[in-house]
C-alpha cells in the first residue's frame, strides 16, 4: 500500500514539547528491556562496582531491578541524574572525543524514567543515610531519606507504560528474554573483576564469581568443555594491547553469536575486528562455521569515536587498517605459537592484510567505515574466494545450463516412455550402472557420485545431476509434515540422555518453548543451572546428532519472528531437514542413494526442496549434442 502525505498532513513548525522531546530522546536509547539492563549497568560498572544482580519480571516488561554495590549517588546528584544531558562523565564537547567510561552522554535514566515508573535507591559509601525518588513518564512524584544499602539500587516498573505503541514492536517473549541474558553475558564475561547474578522470574540464569582471569568466566558461561578448546592471546603493539581467548578449530559454531569484542571496555560491533578473525583463521575454518572468540582492544581513547550511534555499540575508528592489523597479527600470533598453523611467514602481497590495505586505501577517507562483510568475503576452509577469478564470456565458450522450473522437470522427465521400455533400455545402454524403477521419478541408471555431492544418471534421452543433499532433506521434511498433520509424531529415546549444557541466552529460549519442544519430539528437563536433560528426540530423521538436532530447532526459534505456530513449526522441520540430510562433500554409496531416490519418490513433491531450490536437473542430448557443437 502506498501511503500518500496530504498538505493537510504537515503542520506549522513549532517546538516540541519537553514531555515529547523525551520520549524521543527514550526511543533512541530505550528500544527493548535489555536496553534497560545495558544502560543501568554500565553506569554500575562505571561506578566501580564489584557486584551486580540484575533481577527480572514477565521478561523485563513488569519490572527490572538492578542493584550495585558501587560509589553511590548523594541526594543532590541522585536529583540530578534523571534530568537529561546530567552526567558526572564529560564535561564539554572536547571530551566526547577521548571518552573512557562507559556512559556520557546523561540520557540514560532520563530516557528510563521518560516511560517507566521508576524508583532510585542510593547511599553513597561515606553517608549515614540514602536517597529514595520516585519518577512516573519522567516527572518527579517524590523524593525522601531512606535507610538502604551503600551503592545503587534502580527499579523500572512498567516499562513502556505511557508509549504502548512500542510495545508493538518488541518480538516474542522468550526472544526478548535472549536479548537480556545475552546483554548481561557479554559484561560478565569481559568484567571478571565484577560479580554478575542474573535471575528471571525467581529463576537464576548466570551467576558469575569475582575472578582475575576471563577463562573463569568463559567456563561459567560456556561450559568447561568450551573453555578447556580456548587459546589465550596476550598481544601489544605501536597500536594496540589486546587480550583475551580465541576458540582452536576443533571448538566452531553454526553462528557469531560466540564472538564478543571490546573496545576500551565496551561492547561493539565492527565489522574490522571481525575481518580481522575470519582472516586469521584463514583455512582453517569449515563451511558455515564460526570460531568463539574473546577479545579486549584497548586503543587511545582519541582514535576512536563512540558517539556514532545511540547504543554506543558501534564505533569509528580513526585507523581501521591498524585496528585491522593488530587484530590479525594477535589471532596468528596465537594461532602459531599453538601450532595450529605453519604458515605464519607468506609472502606479503599475498596476506589478507596486504588485501584490507588495499581496499582501506581506495576509501574517500581513512575515517569512513571498514568494508562491511558478506558470506563471500570471508575465506573458508583453504579456499580463498576473494582470490578467484571470474566467470569470463567468450565466442567460444559453452554456458552451463540453467536450473530448471518445477514445470520444466515435471513436463521434460516425465514424458517419457513406458518405464519398463525405458529402464530396459537403459540396463543395455550402460551394464556396469545400476538401474532404478520409480514411479513418480523417471526410470533412471545411477552411473556415479561427482564431487561427492552430485550423483549423475543416465535417464531417457539425457542425463540426470541430482544433489545428494536435498534429495533426502525433502523425504525428511515431507515425513515429519505428516506426522505432524496427524499429531503423532514417532520419538526415539536416547539410550543414554543427553546433559546439554546451553548459555543463558540459550537457556531463554528452551525455557520458554518447552511445550513446542515437546510437540516436535523433545523430551526435556532441567538439570540445574542452564543445564537440560535430553531424553527423547523425533524418529524420523534416525541417527542423526541428538545435540545437532537441538541445535536447529533453537536457531529457527532464536530468529524472534512473530508468526503462527503452524508457520513456526514448519519453519523449524525445514531448518531440521536440512540439518540431518547428508551434506555435500560427505561420502554416499549408489545402493545408500537409491534408497534415499525411493524415499524421495514417495513424496508429493519430488522435484523441490523445501527451501524452493531443484533436485534434478536434466540435460537432454539434443542440448550435449549442441555443448560438443554436433547440433547448431
Amino acid at each position: 500500500m502506498l501511503w500518500i502525505i496530504k498538505k493537510s498532513d504537515i503542520m506549522a513548525i513549532h517546538v516540541l514539547s519537553e514531555e515529547v522531546i523525551n520520549k524521543i530522546a527514550a526511543g533512541e536509547v530505550i528500544e527493548r528491556p535489555a536496553s534497560v539492563i545495558k544502560e543501568l549497568m554500565e553506569n554500575s560498572i562505571d561506578a566501580n562496582s564489584n557486584y551486580l544482580e540484575i533481577d527480572v519480571k514477565n521478561y523485563g516488561k513488569d519490572l527490572i531491578r538492578v542493584s550495585d554495590n558501587g560509589s553511590g549517588m548523594a541526594r543532590d546528584d541522585a536529583l540530578l541524574s534523571v534530568q537529561r544531558h546530567a552526567t558526572s562523565k564529560i564535561a564539554n564537547a572536547d571530551d566526547l572525543f577521548s571518552i573512557s567510561t562507559l556512559g556520557f552522554r546523561g540520557e540514560a535514566l532520563a530516557s528510563i524514567a521518560a516511560v517507566s515508573r521508576t524508583i532510585i535507591l542510593t547511599k553513597r559509601h561515606d553517608a549515614d543515610e540514602g536517597t529514595k525518588i520516585e519518577i512516573e513518564g519522567g516527572n518527579l512524584l517524590s523524593s525522601s531519606s531512606i535507610g538502604t544499602a551503600k551503592g545503587t539500587t534502580i527499579e523500572v516498573h512498567n516499562l513502556f507504560f505511557n508509549t504502548p505503541a512500542r510495545m508493538k514492536f518488541l518480538k516474542q517473549d522468550s526472544i526478548e528474554l535472549k536479548a537480556i541474558a545475552d546483554v548481561v553475558t557479554r559484561y560478565a564475561l569481559l568484567y571478571s573483576n565484577v560479580a554478575f547474578r542474573l535471575t528471571h522470574n525467581g529463576h537464576n540464569l548466570l551467576s558469575t564469581a569475582s575472578t582475575p582471569d576471563l577463562i573463569n568466566n568463559l567456563s561459567s558461561v560456556y561450559g568447561k568443555d568450551a573453555a578447556r578448546q580456548m587459546i589465550k592471546i596476550d598481544f601489544q603493539d605501536n597500536a594496540a594491547e589486546i587480550h583475551g581467548y580465541i576458540s582452536k578449530p576443533s571448538l566452531l559454531k553454526n553462528d557469531r553469536s560466540y564472538q564478543s569484542f571490546y573496545v576500551n571496555g565496551r561492547y561493539v560491533k565492527d565489522d574490522t575486528i571481525t575481518q580481522a578473525l575470519y582472516d586469521a583463521f584463514h583455512s582453517l575454518l569449515f563451511v558455515n562455521k564460526h570460531p568463539l572468540a574473546l577479545l579486549s582492544i584497548k586503543l587511545n581513547p582519541d582514535s576512536i569515536d563512540v558517539n556514532v550511534h545511540p547504543s554506543k555499540a558501534i564505533i569509528k575508528f580513526s585507523q581501521p587498517v591498524k585496528v585491522y592489523q593488530s587484530v590479525f597479527n594477535a589471532i596468528r600470533t596465537a594461532l602459531r605459537e599453538n601450532s595450529l598453523i605453519t604458515d605464519y611467514e607468506v609472502r606479503e602481497e599475498n596476506t589478507p592484510l596486504a588485501k584490507f590495505n588495499t581496499m582501506a586505501s581506495n576509501q574517500n577517507t581513512i575515517e569512513q567505515k571498514a568494508p562491511a562483510i558478506s558470506s563471500m568475503q570471508i575465506p573458508f576452509a583453504g579456499s580463498n574466494l576473494n582470490s578467484m577469478p571470474p566467470m569470463q564470456d567468450s565466442p567460444n565458450s559453452v554456458q552451463p545450463s540453467s536450473l530448471i522450473t518445477t514445470n520444466e522437470i515435471q513436463n521434460t522427465l516425465l514424458n517419457t516412455k513406458e518405464t519398463e521400455a525405458v529402464l530396459s533400455e537403459l540396463s543395455t545402454s550402460s551394464p556396469a550402472a545400476e538401474a532404478v524403477l520409480l514411479s513418480k521419478l523417471p526410470a533412471m541408471k545411477i552411473l556415479g557420485q561427482i564431487a561427492k555431492t552430485y550423483f549423475l544418471a543416465e535417464a531417457d534421452n539425457g542425463l540426470l545431476l541430482i544433489d545428494q543433499h536435498v534429495v533426502q532433506e525433502r523425504a525428511f521434511y515431507e515425513k515429519f509434515m505428516e506426522q505432524m498433520m496427524h499429531n503423532s509424531v514417532a520419538v526415539q529415546n536416547l539410550i543414554t540422555p543427553a546433559v546439554i549444557e546451553f548459555t543463558p541466552a540459550e537457556y531463554a529460549v528452551v525455557s520458554s518453548n518447552l511445550e513446542l519442544m515437546s510437540s516436535l519430539g523433545f523430551q526435556i528437563e532441567e538439570f540445574g543451572l542452564n543445564t537440560f536433560i535430553l531424553r527423547t528426540v523425533p524418529s524420523v530423521f534416525g541417527r542423526i546428532q541428538a545435540k545437532e538436532l537441538l541445535q536447529a530447532l533453537l536457531e529457527e526459534l532464536s530468529t524472534g519472528e512473530k508468526t503462527s505456530i503452524e508457520k513456526l513449526k514448519e519453519s523449524i522441520i525445514t531448518r531440521m531437514a536440512c540439518r540431518a540430510s547428508i551434506k555435500g562433500g560427505d561420502d554416499c554409496s549408489i545402493p545408500q542413494f537409491i534408497s534415499m531416490l525411493k524415499e524421495l519418490d514417495k513424496c508429493a513433491m519430488p522435484w523441490t526442496c523445501p527451501h524452493g531450490r531443484p533436485i534434478i536437473i536434466k540435460f537432454s542430448r539434443d542440448e550435449i549434442e549442441k555443448m560438443f557443437r554436433r547440433k547448431n
